[in-house]
């Protein structure tokens, strides 16, 4: 019986350390978010939101995320990426796809492409409503993660995202900042 527990220890033991060095295989990222459909200005014609997403490592290199963001537009200029002017809308994003990354030391690079729609509402300065779209939408961008322990990183994200619609304005950049918590 000794014997027996010897050989499952010998087993075992080299198994959890091979566990404990394994890469994380699910991440979740929120934060801030800045979408601007004029590349040539910083200020002029953003709309500032939020972005949330989670991925799941599958390969070593390649996983599956979803993503979602969201924008309340506001101000002089409130409706500038999926609307023309004259116009006030509330857009969110709803996508989801490939992602691709390699951890070096603390930093984690990544890119994805993204497929989905958009969901808002879209209401007229003269307060007649113009009703709901949701039109595709696709994202193709990247960005990094610098780790600052095991579990929580900082991101910087870069997408050009598309909204298929009739309506000018319907690429834009969007900016993301934020927190990663790893699992």
């Amino acid at each position: 019986m000794r014997r027996l527990w010897l050989l499952v220890l010998a087993v075992l033991l080299p198994t959890s350390f091979s566990l404990a060095q394994s890469v994380d295989r699910v991440e979740v990222f929120g934060g801030y978010s800045y979408i601007n459909p004029d590349f040539t200005k910083s200020v002029s014609g953003g709309v500032s939101g939020w972005n949330f997403s989670a991925s799941v490592r599958i390969f070593r290199y390649v996983g599956a995320v979803a993503d979602f963001s969201g924008f309340s537009p506001s101000g002089s200029n409130p409706c500038s990426v999926v609307c023309a002017s004259g116009a006030y809308a509330s857009y969110r994003t709803y996508m989801g796809g490939p992602q691709v990354s390699a951890r070096i030391g603390r930093i984690q690079p990544f890119a994805h492409a993204l497929f989905g729609a958009t969901r808002g509402t879209l209401t007229h300065v003269d307060q007649q409503s113009g009703g709901d779209f949701s039109p595709f939408t696709f994202a193709f961008g990247g960005g990094v993660d610098f780790g600052l322990n095991r579990w929580i990183a900082v991101r910087g994200q870069v997408d050009l995202v598309h909204v298929s619609s009739q309506l000018p304005g319907t690429e834009a950049a969007r900016i993301s900042t934020g927190l990663v918590a790893r699992f």
